[in-house]
C-alpha cells in the first residue's frame, strides 16, 4: 500500500508539473504560505530519507550480526536493535509533528490568485494534501504504527478501486514487517533464531522498494519548487 501510494503521488507531481510548465508564458504572485509549503515539503521528504537510511543500515547491521555469530548473544543483538527503534521513533514524533503543521498549512492557505490559475493552485492543494497523508503513512510505519486515520483510508478506496476498505492483516503484509521484526526480538529466543532471519529478507526488500520511489519522489518535489520560483512575479 505504501508503494502504491508513493506511485500514484509521482503521477500527481508529474501532472503539476506538466501545469506549471504550461504556465511559463505569465508570471503569477505565489502567497507565502505556497512557498513556504513547497519548502518544508522538501525539509520533510529529506528527514524521511534520512530515516528511511538510517533503518535500512541498522536492518543490514542487524543481519551482519546474527550471521557473525561471533560471540555477541541474541539477547545483546536484540537490545541493540530494539535502542536503535526506540531512539527511531523519538525522531520520527518531530517529524510527524512537522508534517501536521504543513497539513495545517495546506488547507490554512487562502490560496487567494487570480483566476486564470485557479486550476493549478487546486491542484497544488491537492497534491500536497496527499503528500502529507503519505509520509505520515511511511513515518508510521517506520517508527510506531497507530492505525489507519480516515484520510488514509480513504486513500486505501481510492488505491484499490473499492469502495471498502481491506481488512488491516490483510491489506498489504508488508506494513507490518518492521513490527512483526519488533515483537520476534522481544519473544522468545527459539522463535528468534527460526523467524527473524527470514524475516529480515523481507524487511530489506521491502525497504529497498521504499527507498527508489522516494528518492524519485524527492527529485520531483526539487523540480516542483523550481517551477514554482520561476512562476513567481518580481515586484
Amino acid at each position: 500500500m505504501i508503494c502504491g501510494g508513493f506511485s500514484y503521488l509521482t503521477a500527481m507531481y508529474e501532472c503539476l508539473e506538466d501545469l506549471c510548465n504550461s504556465n511559463l508564458s505569465h508570471t503569477m504572485s505565489w502567497t507565502d504560505e505556497v512557498l513556504d509549503i513547497s519548502v518544508k515539503l522538501l525539509d520533510i521528504c529529506s528527514n524521511t530519507t534520512q530515516v528511511m537510511s538510517q533503518t535500512k543500515q541498522q536492518v543490514r547491521d542487524f543481519g551482519c550480526d546474527l550471521r557473525r555469530n561471533g560471540g555477541c548473544t541474541t539477547e545483546t543483538i536484540s537490545a541493540k536493535y530494539i535502542q536503535f527503534r526506540n531512539n527511531l521513533k523519538k525522531d520520527i514524533k518531530g517529524s510527524l509533528a512537522s508534517i501536521k503543521q504543513v497539513d495545517n498549512m495546506i488547507h490554512g492557505c487562502p490560496f487567494t490568485i487570480d483566476p486564470e490559475n485557479y486550476h493549478l493552485m487546486c491542484v497544488f492543494r491537492e497534491v500536497t494534501s496527499f503528500s502529507t497523508v503519505v509520509f505520515r503513512f511511511l513515518l508510521e510505519f517506520l517508527g510506531v504504527r497507530r492505525g489507519r486515520t480516515g484520510r488514509w483510508k480513504a486513500v486505501s478506496r481510492f488505491l484499490s478501486g473499492s469502495s471498502k476498505v481491506v481488512p488491516e492483516d490483510k491489506a498489504d503484509t508488508n506494513v507490518n514487517e518492521l513490527q512483526r521484526l519488533d515483537g520476534y526480538c522481544s519473544g522468545e529466543k527459539q522463535e528468534f533464531i527460526q523467524v527473524v532471519p527470514m524475516n529480515l529478507e523481507a524487511v530489506e526488500a521491502t525497504l529497498e522498494g521504499i527507498n527508489s520511489h522516494l528518492h524519485l519522489l524527492s527529485r520531483l518535489l526539487i523540480l516542483t519548487r523550481v517551477s514554482i520560483l520561476n512562476m513567481v512575479s518580481i515586484y
